[in-house]
């Protein structure tokens, strides 16, 4: 069997085929440097689901269906009180009917905004549990005994890691590249270079992976890493490799894309925005169309803007917006301090 048909049955098979896993590809109006001879497009991940930001709606179409064919009635989530996964998780279990514990690093402000915010309004006080910054390096224990203790209960328990990095999520994230695929088929344009972005690392493994099997390999895959380092996403590939060469039984092959790893141009702590990214998103919103949540997608174009800006781009471009506009709630204030003036 072929790779292709090994992934089109990975997709027949494990996902939950109510859920969308198409977005739309269209060209990219303003804000980046705009050249005839490489014209630019952006992957709209913000538009496959109104509820959860962004391309983390793909961990999700696998993950759900394991859990229900597991018996699964009581899920452990792990992650930050402006966690998107968190947040986009606690909606779709919670609509399904699962319980929920959250184990939540304490922030160093209590305010409900953003996330935390529509966290709360989602699960009551005693569904989250603050873990300190002095305990957490030790909250996969501590979700593990908060399973077992549920299991002496009878009650079938399990955790999904931080940002869905789980053996489950693997076909799902893989479906980025099928989906590539058919927008490359649809407008006829053979990328030449891919403009993502990191966190955990999780959908982006998923699309190299994906591209891997489908034989794409001659797009250069640029990766701006909002959040860890190439060494860390490394080990996460390696272990996703692992995992999808067991999934479906044979070694993956060889040839695979060109990958380079970017840090953010401006603001490249992990969470931290500056006066440059808040008067960046009026400038994309103004010139695209695009509310992007400042984090990581401004963060991102905005870094592929510098980029291009230096080496300027030759042939077909396209750029991923993998967040959401439900990640600009709770900067509201300060990207209102920053409205430009004409």
């Amino acid at each position: 069997m072929s790779f292709i048909k090994l992934l089109q049955q990975l997709t027949a098979s494990h996902l939950d085929q109510d859920l969308n896993w198409q977005s739309r590809c269209h060209p990219l109006k303003g804000y980046l440097p705009q050249n005839a001879s490489a014209p630019i497009y952006i992957k709209r991940e913000d538009e496959l689901n109104a509820n959860v930001v962004g391309t983390k709606h793909r961990k999700y179409l696998s993950l759900l269906p394991v859990l229900q064919h597991s018996g699964i009635r009581h899920v452990i989530l792990i992650g930050s009180a402006h966690s998107n996964n968190v947040l986009g998780l606690s909606q779709m279990l919670s609509s399904r009917g699962y319980a929920i514990t959250a184990l939540v690093k304490e922030p160093g402000n209590r305010a409900l905004t953003g996330n935390h915010l529509l966290l709360n309004m989602l699960l009551s006080p005693d569904q989250i549990r603050y873990i300190s910054h002095q305990q957490w390096p030790d909250v996969e224990q501590i979700a593990h005994e908060t399973t077992q203790a549920l299991n002496q209960h009878s009650v079938k328990a399990t955790v999904i890691p931080e940002g869905g990095y789980s053996e489950a999520v693997l076909p799902g994230i893989l479906t980025v590249a099928t989906d590539l695929q058919r927008n490359s088929d649809q407008l006829g344009i053979d990328f030449d270079t891919i403009w993502t972005d990191s966190g955990t690392g999780v959908s982006a493994i998923g699309l190299l992976l994906g591209m891997r099997l489908l034989g794409i390999t001659r797009p250069t895959v640029h990766i701006t890493q909002i959040a860890g380092t190439p060494d860390e996403f490394q080990q996460r590939y390696c272990q996703f490799e692992q995992w999808l060469e067991k999934l479906i039984a044979t070694p993956l092959p060889a040839q695979r894309p060109e990958v380079r790893f970017i840090r953010p141009a401006t603001a490249t702590s992990y969470g931290s925005i500056n006066k440059t990214i808040l008067k960046e998103s009026w400038s994309i919103a103004r010139e695209t169309g695009l509310l992007m949540d400042p984090v990581y997608s401004v963060k991102h174009l905005y870094t592929v803007k510098q980029e291009m800006n230096l080496n300027p781009p030759t042939g077909p471009q396209l750029v991923f917006y993998n967040g959401g506009t439900l990640g600009m709630s709770g900067f509201q204030s300060q990207l209102a301090s920053q409205e430009p003036i004409v």
